[in-house]
């Protein structure tokens, strides 16, 4: 394939924007501090009690779909970086796992291990798990397979958010099989597999959600090829750059006003009269996802790297976000049940937990923490697990070795 731009080295914007999301799912559980008993109950408790609500109500109400955002990064970096390589043989399945899991093992078992803890703890000085219930043999084992959300679990276990790199390391066999296969440029096959993960979300597995935005991932990273090879990243740029920021105004336009609402609930009602206003709310709501995953994402990533392409890469900083952004995920949840397990020791109402204030230190602790754990743990770590199987130089870490994460 010929090219006649050369794409940065690095997408520093894509590490940003990766941290952010990071950001925004661990607002988004801050949630797991209000539910009676620590058991998770679907509209269980008054949202508006959340900190800062007025400013963050967007994030607390629908801050989970900044996991498709992960998902489609995957696929995006993966078929950048990794699928000529798999399909020419310069690269082979053990080490394309090596590097993987060097990558996603040691910090993933950690938090495994200290969720086990932590979770025996609160069952027993509470009686109870903290919101994750199932945490027993068969689903640690599950855990530490990486297969804890590939359709045989019971539900959410140890370390809950890790679902999500759970789905991940399936969907990086599947890219290997794929690109193995000398598919991963059958533009065909990768629409095939997007209907192919709703399907699959909807009947079946959290597997689907993955594979439907990892392969749009994928044919954004075609579309930015084909800009590249026809030069015309400049041409597309600015009004890529427009209807992307009209598409973020009108998403939180229509968030805090509504007015797309009101109409879509009353044509939806009078189409279908039998039906409920709950059911009326809850389509508008898949459809705003739906809306958000298949347009505004990719769009967002899209217009990003046509900015870096055009304009240079931005200021390298941005990267300490996106080097954290997987240890922070990771390891939020044991820092609540850390905050919690403190809280109930010292006999401290457990109001204390909503307080603004205590979101702030949490922040606080959370965001140095990732950076050392990434820089004194999960990199040294990485080094080693490489080494160890392959004759590595130490050097600084590419954008091959610390790409997109969720």
């Amino acid at each position: 394939m010929n090219i006649n731009q050369i794409p940065p080295k690095h997408f520093y914007t894509l590490d940003a924007i990766r941290g952010l999301a990071a950001i925004v799912v661990i607002l988004y559980h801050w949630q797991f501090f209000y539910y009676a008993n620590d058991i998770w109950v679907s509209g269980g408790f008054e949202k508006t009690a959340l900190p800062f609500y007025p400013y963050l109500s967007a994030i607390y109400n629908d801050g989970v779909i900044a996991v498709d955002l992960f998902f489609l990064l995957s696929g995006f970096i993966f078929f950048w970086l990794y699928a000529k390589r798999i399909a020419t043989r310069k690269m082979d399945f053990s080490k394309f796992m090596v590097f993987r899991m060097s990558r996603l093992y040691p910090i993933h078992l950690i938090t495994l291990l200290s969720m086990a803890a932590f979770q025996w703890l609160m069952l027993k000085n509470a009686g109870h798990y903290f919101i994750i219930q199932y945490n027993d043999s068969y689903h640690f084992i599950l855990n530490i397979l990486f297969m804890q959300s590939w359709g045989i679990e019971k539900g959410a276990s140890f370390n809950g958010p890790s679902w999500s790199v759970s789905v991940e390391v399936f969907l990086y066999l599947a890219f290997f099989v794929i690109c193995y296969l000398k598919l991963q440029n059958k533009k065909w096959l990768l629409f095939f597999l997007m209907p192919l993960g709703i399907f699959l979300q909807y009947y079946f597995t959290l597997i689907g959600k993955g594979m439907y935005s990892f392969f749009l991932g994928a044919l954004v990273y075609y579309l930015y090829v084909w800009m590249l090879k026809e030069n015309r990243t400049k041409k597309y740029l600015s009004p890529l750059i427009v209807f992307t920021g009209l598409l973020w105004v009108l998403l939180f336009a229509e968030y805090y006003f509504g007015f797309l609402r009101g109409i879509f609930i009353k044509q939806y009602l009078h189409t279908f009269p039998h039906k409920t206003l709950d059911s009326a709310e809850t389509a508008f709501g898949l459809g705003k996802n739906f809306v958000f995953r298949t347009l505004v994402s990719p769009c967002t990533i899209l217009a990003l790297t046509l900015w870096e392409t055009n304009k240079g890469t931005i200021n390298k900083k941005w990267a300490l976000l996106g080097n954290c952004s997987y240890a922070m995920y990771l390891i939020h949840f044991s820092l609540q049940i850390t905050f919690v397990l403190i809280v109930d020791a010292f006999h401290i109402n457990r109001l204390v937990l909503r307080s603004p204030i205590t979101l702030l230190i949490f922040f606080l602790i959370l965001l140095p923490l990732s950076l050392m754990i990434y820089y004194y743990f999960e990199l040294p770590a990485q080094e080693k697990i490489r080494e160890r199987f392959y004759k590595i130089e130490k050097t600084k870490p590419s954008i091959a070795e610390v790409e997109v994460k969720t």
